[in-house]
């Protein structure tokens, strides 16, 4: 018994040296605020997650009913995602910060400026639109012979209205992959804006309307690159040949279609030979100028223009993003991934933990059978309505 009493000495006397080594904690508030408050939400059902960018790492936790959320965390560099999904109205809640630096002094944000530990993040109500992504492959394949291959890159478009919803016109409508190409550049200029700017080019559905109607339950498919029979070059052995539509045009030397694929209609060129998808993180979305896509292009001086805080260099053509229909934000990992698209489109994003040239693609997780219509899950918050490293299963013709 009388050695018991020295060891609890030297315990006793050993930890404050083991207090005065704890990490320093610092309280952040996020106060949530609704775009439209009159909107039947119960905000207590949201999630909110606070993503430490310089780790694999989050934390999650649910807003009190004024919309308030309190995280005790290490001080690092931050950004807040908050998303909500309600089955009944069929409504989705989304909001997202730009990245922000968490000190023991206080909050540092994206411009620069100091202040206290609060945030507020504006959320979005939206009831989803009838035309959604439902499948994206772009993380390469192999050759035959075991090369790394990317020319069998396709995205399908769905109509997820249900039954006796509306029948969504193609014609006109718009694809373009984001700038930044890749979740991992070091900051994204455009962060904050109302508009976002386009990578190198975008792609048009032709027609005169009414040329491509796409029925609820229907897919369209379109192939990136190569719109032709991938079986005897690549190991995804995907038969785009079979694809609705391609992405073609004889200004660009790496672009294939077969016969019988309806091809795209191509717009700005700059100085790529083919429509070059990020083989690890794009950010896709589909679109409508509201003005017209003629009256757009039209409009160089408006819509072209430098990244913020240049004067010269090169010049990107941007869009509203009001005018985006539908969105996926695609990053190699949560940490360090930049936010390119606004959380009005994407809340959040969604990661493959397969490797480059996996052969492997993002698929929407489906909701719910109604009359044999499928409907996939569509909350504008990626992490929850895709699955990643899925196998590639394109609805061809």
């Amino acid at each position: 018994m009388k050695r018991i009493v020295p060891l609890l000495l030297l315990l006793l006397l050993a930890a404050p040296a083991c207090y005065r080594e704890s990490p320093a904690v610092v309280t952040l508030t996020v106060q949530l605020k609704l775009d439209h408050p009159e909107a039947a939400i119960d905000i207590g059902q949201l999630e909110v997650r606070l993503q430490n960018k310089d780790a694999a790492f989050g934390y999650i936790k649910h807003p009190d009913a004024d919309g308030q959320v309190v995280f005790d965390v290490a001080p690092g560099k931050y950004d807040v995602m908050a998303a909500g999904w309600f089955t009944a109205t069929r409504i989705a809640v989304n909001g997202a910060s730009e990245e922000f630096l968490l000190t023991t002094s206080g909050l540092i944000d994206a411009q620069g400026e100091a202040h206290a530990p609060q945030l507020e993040v504006l959320l979005h109500v939206a009831i989803p639109n009838p035309l959604i992504i439902r499948e994206a492959y772009y993380h390469g394949s192999s050759t035959l012979e075991g090369a790394n291959y990317t020319k069998d890159t396709y995205i399908e478009l769905y109509n997820n209205a249900g039954p006796g919803g509306q029948v969504v016109y193609l014609d006109s409508l718009c694809l373009a992959a984001i700038y930044p190409y890749n979740s991992t550049t070091g900051n994204n200029a455009w962060a904050g804006l109302d508009t976002i700017p386009i990578a190198q080019m975008y792609w048009m559905f032709p027609g005169d309307g009414h040329t491509y109607p796409l029925a609820p339950g229907e897919s369209a498919v379109v192939a990136c690159i190569a719109a032709v029979d991938h079986r005897g070059r690549a190991m995804s052995a995907l038969q785009l040949n079979r694809a609705h539509f391609g992405c073609w045009s004889e200004t660009l030397s790496r672009h294939e279609i077969a016969a019988g694929v309806v091809p795209m209609v191509l717009n700005m060129t700059g100085q790529g030979t083919a429509w070059a998808l990020s083989i690890h993180s794009p950010a896709l979305v589909v679109f409508r100028p509201e003005m017209g896509v003629a009256a757009y292009q039209s409009q160089a001086a408006l819509w072209e223009r430098y990244e913020p805080g240049k004067s010269s260099g090169t010049k990107y053509w941007h869009i509203a993003k009001d005018w985006i229909l539908d969105g996926v934000e695609c990053v190699d990992a949560p940490s360090s991934a930049i936010k390119r698209l606004p959380g009005t489109v994407d809340a959040s994003y969604v990661w493959m933990r397969s490797a480059h040239y996996s052969g492997k693609c993002v698929t929407r997780k489906l909701d719910f059978r109604a009359e044999g219509i499928e409907i996939f899950m569509d909350t504008n918050n990626s992490d929850a309505d895709f699955e990643p490293d899925s196998d590639p299963q394109p609805r061809l013709r």
